[in-house]
């Protein structure tokens, strides 16, 4: 998919689909949908409330939305040089909802005036589960005034340059703080998860919507949006790389940076809650919807990633027995098998032999890959996840005291 399908350049201001009419229109729609439950309930929910969580992820989302779309815009080309995007338009009208929520949440009861005199210490008195939401919207607005600032005068961004841009970094700095605030607010509730998966689905939501925003960062790093060729070794040349240290070097490379992301996103959640049935596999769509996104709307993508899910669910037993890091370890291979098994289905190695030998290597499908490599490198994702499991459930220490 290119950038052809949306014209990068129009005579005269677009009034339907240009920026002011989305950016404000949205907000419209969301004002008036804020003050009908202002009507009905006499108030809307201050922070820590209850319904306040759910009222920010919804926010949340909606930013992720835009964020994804912009994406999708930056990647496919489909922007023109300029910050007053449609799609700017849709992040930045969630984003703007969600401070002014935010905004109202922690106004203070004493009125304006303390808020003007001491805006710091309103800041400093939220408590400590509820300031990454708060704290992430500000940052959020600093660094989209800077990138507005940025596109204007240095231009706009394209490739890999948008996963790099100073502003775009505080930006998704931002957004993981701001999806992930229910998780957050859910961390210091001794009850929170305890009841299903119908009381881990704004946990889940957050922490998916956070996966979604971490994995456009490591695209170029991620061989799910990379074309075969890249990383795949033939022997003689022809549809592959001939040079096989640096196929494999780059495969490796790639593999054991999503192993990392995906320790760290399974083991925030499993620190803390013990996963019920369907939770895993929710959680896992959302780097499948993502990817999708990422990958201009690029079918087998969400198709592996709803394998990738299925998979993980099936594997939920582990944990429910206690085996922790076991879990992770399965969980984190398992990416790599149903990446590798999905090639074996690639039109290239129809009427190809399953192995051929080169010197003393047994080269094997789907990669081309020697036999040590294809298996070892599922083995050394899961070390990844085994040891990041450690570092996160360490062995108890001894209690100097009882000596």
């Amino acid at each position: 998919m290119t950038g052809e399908l949306y014209p990068l350049h129009t005579e005269g201001p677009d009034l339907i689909f240009g920026f002011p009419a989305i950016y404000f229109g949205l907000l419209a729609i969301a004002s008036i949908l804020s003050f009908l439950v202002y009507k009905k309930k006499g108030t809307l929910p201050k922070i820590g409330e209850p319904h306040y969580d759910v009222i920010i992820l919804v926010l949340g989302l909606w930013c992720l939305a835009g964020l994804l779309i912009d994406s999708f815009a930056h990647i496919a080309g489909a922007v023109d040089d300029t910050f007053f995007t449609p799609w700017h338009a849709i992040w930045y009208s969630g984003a703007t909802a969600y401070g002014a929520y935010i905004f109202y949440a922690v106004f203070p009861e004493e009125g304006k005036r303390s808020l003007v005199r001491n805006p710091l210490k309103i800041l400093q008195e939220i408590s400590p589960e509820h300031k990454p939401g708060v704290y992430g919207i500000i940052l959020f607005a600093l660094s989209g005034i800077g990138d507005m600032i940025w596109h204007e005068t240095l231009g706009v961004e394209s490739s890999v340059d948008i996963l790099l841009s100073p502003t775009h970094i505080g930006l998704f700095i931002g957004l993981l703080m701001s999806v992930t605030a229910p998780m957050w607010s859910a961390w210091a509730d001794k009850k929170s998860g305890r009841d299903g998966l119908r009381s881990q689905i704004l946990i889940i939501f957050g922490l998916g919507a956070a996966w979604a925003v971490a994995l456009l960062p490591f695209l170029y790093a991620n061989l799910w949006f990379e074309p075969l060729e890249s990383f795949c070794y033939g022997g003689r040349g022809g549809f592959c790389w001939d040079n096989y240290d640096s196929v494999l070097v780059h495969g490796m490379r790639s593999l054991l940076i999503q192993a990392g992301l995906t320790s760290a996103i399974l083991l925030l959640f499993i620190r803390r809650w013990t996963p019920a049935r369907g939770s895993l596999f929710i959680l896992l769509l959302f780097p499948a919807i993502g990817g999708w996104f990422y990958g201009e709307f690029d079918n087998t993508i969400l198709f592996l990633g709803i394998v990738w899910a299925i998979v993980a669910e099936i594997m939920l037993p582990v944990i429910w027995k206690g085996w922790k890091r076991l879990f992770v370890a399965l969980v984190v291979a398992s990416q790599v098998v149903v990446f590798m098994a999905s090639w074996l289905l690639h039109p290239h190695w129809t009427g190809v032999g399953p192995y051929w030998i080169e010197g003393t290597n047994l080269h094997v499908l789907p990669l081309g890959w020697t036999i040590h490599a294809t298996i070892g490198s599922i083995v050394f994702c899961a070390i990844i996840g085994w040891l990041a499991s450690i570092i996160v459930f360490p062995p108890s220490i001894p209690d100097l005291d009882d000596e």
